[in-house]
């Protein structure tokens, strides 16, 4: 069995229009001048971090994201936002291969996750879901971690899809395989971290790759 976990922001989802709208507010509300081209590097990695990196004030940090969580959910700002050409049968085609688990291991809040892949119709093909829980796991190495200790499993039984360097390095720290998607928010030419095994053009290049390298019907490592 492989066991695939996804990233969401930027790699199954194109969050970038509800996500930018609302840093901007947040970022003038904490007087913070952070240029709109720097937004993508926002978008992905926990909140808390990004915050506390710019306010140099953990609690600080945590009120900005409450602020900002505020708008994000309670504007249904997190509704602007749509799958990315081609994941949705990436997702349905990986989960119905032999030999493969489907996972979601993302730095997007938990519920919000799971409330989106639901509003996406892509929920069924998830076999499990791993997001952040503040105060608990906010990294995407503490992320990993959850989801592979609540399986029971290995990390070299496991790959991570994403598209950010802390994707790659939250694997990498596991000893876990990573799939480098490179449609979305990642600064691809500055990753070259030895535990990137592929690099995903488009969403069909994941699955053919999981088709030829861990689905059981096609593969020996298993």
């Amino acid at each position: 069995m492989k066991y695939v976990f996804f990233d969401f922001d930027g790699t199954i989802s194109d969050t970038y229009e509800g996500v930018a709208d609302i840093l901007e507010r947040t970022f003038k509300k904490f007087g913070l001048d952070v240029p709109k081209s720097q937004y993508t590097r926002y978008i992905g990695p926990p909140l808390s971090d990004s915050f506390t990196k710019l306010l140099k004030d953990r609690d600080k940090a945590y009120e900005a994201v409450a602020y900002f969580r505020q708008l994000y959910v309670g504007e249904k700002a997190i509704y602007k936002s749509s799958l990315y050409d081609g994941v949705y049968d990436m997702l349905k085609e990986c989960h119905e291969m032999p030999g493969i688990f489907t996972g979601v291991a993302t730095c997007k809040k938990h519920e919000d996750a799971d409330d989106l892949l639901k509003y996406f119709n892509v929920r069924e093909y998830i076999d499990c879901l791993s997001g952040l829980v503040y105060n608990k796991r906010e990294s995407k190495e503490s992320i990993l971690q959850y989801a592979i200790d609540s399986l029971g499993i290995k990390a070299e039984d496991c790959v991570m899809v994403g598209d950010t360097i802390y994707d790659v390095e939250g694997a990498e720290k596991l000893g876990m395989d990573c799939i480098l998607c490179l449609w979305g928010f990642g600064d691809y030419d500055d990753i070259h971290n030895s535990n990137v095994v592929f690099r995903a053009a488009k969403p069909e290049d994941v699955t053919d790759f999981v088709r030829k390298n861990y689905s059981r019907a096609t593969s020996n490592n298993q």
